[in-house]
């Protein structure tokens, strides 16, 4: 009888030191998200136990999962409607943007074709050409790393995407002008008076 309470208390204490933390040990958030965040977060989820097609609350969830680099839950939190509706291109393109983060570019380029074929010929939901441009920036970025490990060999990963995203100036849409304006002067800065010094 007394072996058998010596024994359990060897055993608690066993436990007791293998699943408690080490003194040293650090405990950070799993999602590296401001206080506000993580409550939208939790609220979107709640949302989507209610209604598990809900594809707004599915794709605001996965941009925030990635906004809190977590990828791999981006993923699963566009898995369940990426089933119920496979015809929106913007599912395909949040898919294809988690995988290329998680570092799975030989599943990340055909979704982002998938996205891109969908954006111009028959997506569920319309598709703008601002949609279609970041798309094809993807589709573009991507084909220069689809026949890479990214995972072995992030660094030249790294240098060809920074490679393919040359830095470009885009000019801002024109307004189109009405009929019997003139458009205003431009506007010429007025010469520089030179100031004595005192």
């Amino acid at each position: 009888m007394i072996t058998r309470v010596l024994d359990l208390a060897v055993l608690l204490l066993l436990a007791v030191a293998i699943l408690l933390p080490r003194p040293d040990a650090r405990v950070k958030s799993a999602l590296a998200l401001d206080e506000e965040a993580r409550g939208r977060v939790a609220e979107l989820q709640a949302r989507l136990l209610g209604e598990p097609g809900d594809v707004a609350a599915a794709m605001e969830l996965s941009d925030l999962f990635m906004d809190g680099r977590r990828p791999d839950w981006a993923l699963a939190a566009l898995a369940p409607v990426l089933g119920r509706y496979p015809s929106d291109h913007r599912l395909h393109g949040r898919r294809a943007l988690a995988l290329a983060d998680h570092y799975e570019v030989a599943l990340a380029y055909p979704a982002a074709l998938t996205a891109l074929a969908l954006c111009e010929a028959g997506s569920s939901v319309p598709c703008g050409e601002a949609e279609r441009s970041r798309l094809t920036l993807l589709r573009d970025t991507l084909v220069t790393i689809k026949g890479l490990d990214a995972r072995r060999d992030p660094n030249t990963a790294k240098e060809r995407i920074l490679h393919a995203l040359k830095p470009t100036y885009l000019p801002p849409p024109r307004a189109p002008a009405a009929a019997g304006k003139k458009p205003p002067a431009p506007s010429v800065p007025a010469p520089a008076v030179p100031v004595p010094a005192p």
